[in-house]
């Protein structure tokens, strides 16, 4: 059966959606909590076509797909809906640290609605390009028409922001949507402008006339409180009176806290953040431009930048523009293109090459991941090229005070929003990307000259790779891999897992470790990484497809203990360093340390004997297994 139908034949034979209370997954399985086990068909399960077999252990049911976990999974969580989707992610939450929620939240809420503010923030841009070559008059009804087009994501902002985080709050959209209406509403926005009126009295309380138009904080503050209150509500009324009773009460307890105390503390968190990072520009303007600059790509990288964009909203609202976010990132920007062109026209490896074409032009226009992850990042040299000459952009961004006056993508398309009339702005703007640009490109070319890891070194892997398949790709040689561990070898038999004591996945071996190391035990790939970084996949030049997991049920540690150094996709030779973990938190959480290591296409090969039944074994020295072609 296809994946689709194997998902609903999997959800069907747990018992139902309705039964499901949590699903996950590691590297090989599908993981599920239920509420009634004596509705799951555990021997249907194990006979499913498209599943390896299936488990009942330490308090999960488990059903072993291998490779395609991922694909089934996706179809599984369709079929579950938002609440399972919910669960794991409340289940997740409650693993971050405060701060990897808010980043987290932050950056939910905003990357469904960046479409529409990129989108208005680029038709400013070009507004503001038109009128400086007089194509566009700004008292014409043209300008007025494209400006109500331009400004109305902008000053409607938190409609976008309400529906948004109602989907991340998993909380009702229509409720929270009517909530961004109540701080928005007409009176409330003209006795703020007006001034006239500071406060509405309500029960005896003070409510303050402020503008939240283009604000933030306040409706995310808003709509996270009545996810509480309407969940709680709709506990407490029974569901035939829900359809009436919910809503009303939901709106009538979260609007008003909303409008006396949260809006208005939102208000002044937004403010002040905004007049520290503009303070910190205007005192020590060149230091914080080189800092924030240079550091952008990092800052990017962990999704810190999320983190900005209340005070960057609060900056265009009260100020008209900004030199924080935007500006800085469109000299790390442009500095990414600078190495990765740096890296196009020294290296000799084709691969590289085409990869550099690839990746500049998207890193033109602001999409600097591919060129980050796929480039200067792997050759490591170009990404400090990068992070020069972004801190040089931002030294003469913060020198001279250069300020973008929309919300845009920060690439070349951005551009026209660093236009002002009667100012240099504009060609400040030009003369920092420009600088970030070329200084990136000259210092990646030193780098890969002057250094020992250039494209010749990568060649040189390549090289090694391309002679190692060549030697080994003979038909009917063996195939000889090491050890990945170092540690006491045992038969696989003795596994307490049955999926690996069973050899379901394939034939393999069990290691128990004495050193918390996993090493490449080949040249090759990584095929397969998992979240809680406790196993992880690879496959040699040669085609073996291995399987490395620390412990068993290791997964619950959910990640505690464990480093992962390597990502999906990346090119691994032998003796990298792949994985780092405590062998005394595995122990003190009284899990077992016996490691299988699975060959799981042993179907592909005549046969694959394993070469030490017993003994210490030690990584990338003793072999494991010789794969018969």
């Amino acid at each position: 059966m296809n994946k689709k139908e194997l998902a609903k034949q999997i959800v069907a034979d747990l018992g139902g959606i309705e039964n499901i209370n949590q699903s996950w997954h590691c590297i090989t399985r599908l993981r599920f909590n239920v509420k009634d086990k004596n509705q799951v068909e555990l021997e249907k399960l194990k006979e499913l076509d498209g599943a390896i077999g299936a488990q009942f252990q330490s308090g999960q049911y488990q059903v072993i797909i291998g490779s395609e976990v991922e694909a089934v999974f996706a179809e599984v969580s369709l079929l579950l809906g938002e609440t399972d989707v919910s669960d794991n992610e409340q289940s997740e939450t409650a693993k971050k640290s405060i701060l990897d929620s808010i980043f987290d939240t932050v950056s939910g809420i905003f990357n469904p609605i960046l479409p529409a503010i990129v989108g208005s923030g680029l038709l400013k841009g070009i507004m503001a390009l038109l009128v400086s070559f007089d194509l566009l008059s700004e008292t014409s009804s043209n300008y007025e028409v494209l400006g109500s087009i331009s400004d109305a994501a902008f000053y409607f902002l938190p409609f976008l922001i309400a529906f948004s985080a109602a989907k991340k709050f998993k909380t009702d959209a229509s409720l929270a949507v009517t909530l961004a209406g109540v701080l928005m509403y007409p009176t409330i926005i003209q006795y703020a402008i007006g001034g006239e009126v500071s406060s509405l009295k309500f029960l005896g309380l003070s409510i303050p006339m402020n503008n939240y138009s283009s604000s933030v904080l306040p409706i995310i503050l808003g709509v996270w409180l009545l996810s509480y209150i309407n969940k709680y509500i709709k506990q407490v009324i029974p569901k035939s009176l829900s359809i009436v009773f919910v809503p009303l009460l939901t709106l009538i307890i979260t609007a008003p806290v909303v409008l006396l105390f949260i809006a208005p503390l939102g208000n002044y968190m937004g403010i002040y953040l905004q007049q520290f990072f503009t303070s910190l520009f205007n005192i020590a303007g060149p230091i914080a431009g080189l800092l924030m600059g240079g550091l952008m790509p990092l800052i990017v990288i962990t999704g810190m930048h999320y983190a900005f964009f209340p005070s960057t909203f609060a900056s265009f609202e009260k100020l008209g523009y900004d030199l924080v976010l935007l500006p800085m990132n469109l000299v790390a920007n442009f500095a990414q293109a600078g190495a990765v062109l740096g890296v196009l026209l020294k290296t000799k490896d084709e691969k590289m090459k085409q990869l550099s074409v690839s990746t500049l032009l998207p890193a033109f226009f602001g999409i600097t991941e591919p060129a980050i992850y796929g480039v200067t990042l792997k050759l490591k040299r170009p990404f400090y090229a990068s992070l020069i000459g972004g801190a040089t952009g931002g030294t003469i961004f913060g020198l001279l005070s250069v300020k973008v006056f929309s919300f845009s993508q920060p690439g070349i398309t951005a551009l026209p929003s660093y236009i002002e009339k009667g100012t240099n702005n504009f060609i400040y703007a030009l003369i920092g990307i420009t600088a970030s640009f070329v200084v990136a490109l000259v210092c990646t070319l030193l780098f890969l000259k002057n250094s020992e890891c250039n494209e010749e070194e990568v060649k040189e892997v390549e090289t090694s790779n391309q002679k190692s398949t060549s030697k080994l790709s003979i038909k009917n040689a063996p195939i000889h891999i090491v050890s990945p561990l170092t540690g006491e070898v045992h038969s696989l038999v003795e596994c307490s897992d049955n999926t690996f004591a069973s050899e379901l996945m394939g034939r393999g071996i069990g290691v128990i470790p004495s050193i918390g190391e996993v090493r490449t035990p080949f040249n090759g790939t990584v095929t397969t990484t998992t979240k809680t970084n406790h196993a992880i996949g690879l496959t040699s030049v040669e085609g073996v497809e291995l399987l490395i997991h620390v412990g068993i049920d290791t997964v619950t540690l959910n990640g505690e203990g464990f480093e992962c150094f390597v990502r999906e996709g990346d090119s691994i030779s032998k003796g990298d360093l792949l994985i780092q973990f405590e062998i005394e938190r595995i122990k003190k959480a009284e899990l077992s340390l016996f490691s299988p290591i699975i060959v799981t296409n042993t179907a592909d090969f005549l046969d694959v004997l394993t070469t030490t039944k017993e003994g210490i074994v030690n990584a990338n020295q003793d072999e494991l297994f010789i794969a018969v072609n």
